[in-house]
């Protein structure tokens, strides 16, 4: 399974067995600049969700063939992070109690006005956005305990290290044996400098190689001062 792109953020994935019913959602989010993705019919929202995963999907309760529980079921099955608003021409308050409880994030009652649907979508991508910079947060949190663990762990036995390169260089006259102690020296330097940036992370920086590799950029996400 695929997510979404970064330039479809903002993408809706809308399941409903009437098309005119997807097409209407369509026009509407279309006027906030949201790009709306149709599945008509359950089982066509289900084959699509198998493949990518969406922020926000909005389904119609009361389907054919797969009805919206069954779709808030496999996304909650699936582990998917797709807001679930749901849509029923039903005003029974016992299914939407029912669809909230199996997860989904709200409902909206048909006939439903323009700017109730635009107010719930986008209440839901803000919804979004604060739940991803608190996942960002406690990552970074995490990466900072355990970049101040390893620092910790290895300073030590790299000082000792240090020590005994300096020992042998002072120690000998062999050309050879002093320069290789001064290489260790060079490296192990290096090696104390990272230690140093990790020990004082105070951001949360990557950089990004050809290919979609994404590493933490403790250069940037340091405030160690040379």
């Amino acid at each position: 399974m695929k997510s979404m792109d970064p330039e479809e953020k903002k993408t809706v994935l809308v399941i409903d067995d009437d098309e005119g019913e997807c097409c209407l959602v369509e026009d509407i989010l279309g006027e906030n600049s949201i790009r709306v993705v149709k599945a008509v019919g359950g089982e066509t929202g289900i084959r699509m969700l198998s493949e990518t995963e969406y922020p926000i999907v909005i389904t119609d309760l009361r389907m054919p063939d797969i009805d919206g529980m069954a779709i808030i079921d496999f996304i909650r099955k699936r582990h998917l992070r797709s807001l679930i608003v749901v849509i029923t021409g039903y005003a029974s308050i016992d299914s939407v109690i029912d669809a909230l409880r199996a997860g989904a994030y709200d409902y909206i009652i048909k006939p439903f006005s323009t700017d109730l649907l635009k107010f719930t979508i986008q209440r839901a991508f803000d919804y979004i956005t604060i739940r991803d910079e608190q996942d960002r947060l406690k990552s970074f949190e995490l990466i900072t305990q355990l970049a101040s663990t390893t620092a910790h762990e290895v300073f030590q036995p790299l000082t000792v290290l240090m020590g005994e390169a300096n020992a042998i260089s002072r120690s000998t006259r062999d050309e050879e044996t002093r320069e290789m102690a001064g290489q260790i020296l060079e490296e192990a330097r290096k090696i104390r400098d990272v230690i140093r940036k990790l020990d004082n992370l105070s951001d949360y920086a990557v950089k990004s190689f050809p290919g979609g590799h994404t590493i933490l950029d403790i250069e940037k996400g340091s405030t160690h001062d040379e």
